[in-house]
């Protein structure tokens, strides 16, 4: 047989030590790869409610035949930010969800609140893009497509609305230094 080198990242063998201890079963809301309590707090719910809303605006957006954006070229913004917006709040939905946030070191407070500043004043102007659009698009194309065009600039100032209240909870917390969006304390 050959001689094996001893390597100090595979031993050969191995020594397990067993302990006892009291254990006491808790119920809890979460789970190791998801707390589902994020989910029922104030910025838990506006993040799902921008989700939504946000789907809602980009499928509205992007149901439009192509050979009509030449009659209100702001319809590129307006996917642009629907679907910009849309795919960075699920990314902080995931992080805040499964509390992967905690092993990034970044001052999340401030970043939620910078966040939803930029994301409201974008979507306030992809409403008045999309509501402009509309009312052009139903002089030069009649009443096709309005219910539509209408429905997009209606769920993008509702999505509007919900990063506004977004913003505004996450400067109080940045303020007083309290908690961000996920619930833990500031210096997480």
């Amino acid at each position: 047989m050959q001689d094996k080198m001893a390597d100090p990242g595979f031993p050969d063998s191995h020594t397990t030590t067993a302990t006892t201890a009291t254990t006491t079963t808790t119920t809890s809301s979460s789970s190791p790869f998801c707390d589902i309590g994020y989910f029922l707090t104030l910025p838990g719910i506006l993040k799902i409610l921008q989700l939504f809303f946000g789907l809602i605006t980009w499928a509205c957006v992007a149901s439009y035949p192509y050979r009509y954006y030449a009659y209100g070229g702001g319809q590129h913004w307006v996917m642009f930010v629907a679907v910009t917006c849309w795919v960075i709040t699920l990314l902080l939905v995931v992080l805040y969800s499964t509390s992967l946030y905690k092993r990034i070191g970044l001052p999340w407070l401030f970043l939620e609140l910078v966040y939803g500043a930029a994301a409201t004043l974008l979507y306030l102007i992809a409403f008045a893009v999309q509501a402009g659009t509309t009312h052009t698009r139903y002089q030069i194309l009649g009443s096709n497509w309005y219910n539509t065009y209408a429905a997009a600039a209606a769920f993008a100032l509702f999505t509007t609305v919900c990063y506004a209240v977004d913003a505004f909870l996450a400067f109080r917390n940045w303020q007083n230094g309290g908690t961000n969006a996920a619930g833990s304390t500031a210096n997480a």
